[in-house]
């Protein structure tokens, strides 16, 4: 009795967890798409939160990115007008304060 008991609780506790962490991401974690404009000819929608590298790839437009998108060689630097957050410490060491201002990112990250 007391082995079912232990296991009920465990698993009471660990589906509280669940649900708790779950309620959090939907309030705190962005969600939706967001419309990328591309040269101010193609416009493509791609959900929130993904790799611009990857969502340019999905609409058939390749950036040349010789490390896989790992952020480790900077070939796959594009300049973005609007968004695009604050910079990483992943695109420091490719991309100067300067470029940052100006709105150069690393597309793979």
């Amino acid at each position: 009795m007391e082995i079912l008991l232990g296991v009920g609780v465990f698993t009471g506790f660990v589906l509280l967890l669940a649900v708790f962490i779950l309620s959090a991401r939907s309030k705190l974690v962005a969600s939706g798409n967001v419309t990328i404009t591309i040269n101010d000819k193609k416009s493509i929608e791609t959900p929130i939160g993904g790799k611009l590298l990857g969502a340019l790839g999905d609409a058939k437009i390749f950036i040349s990115s010789a490390c896989g998108g790992g952020g480790t060689c900077g070939v796959c630097r594009v300049k973005v007008f609007e968004g695009g957050g604050v910079i990483l410490p992943t695109e420091t060491s490719h991309i100067n304060k300067r470029e940052a201002r100006e709105g150069y990112r690393l597309s793979c990250q």
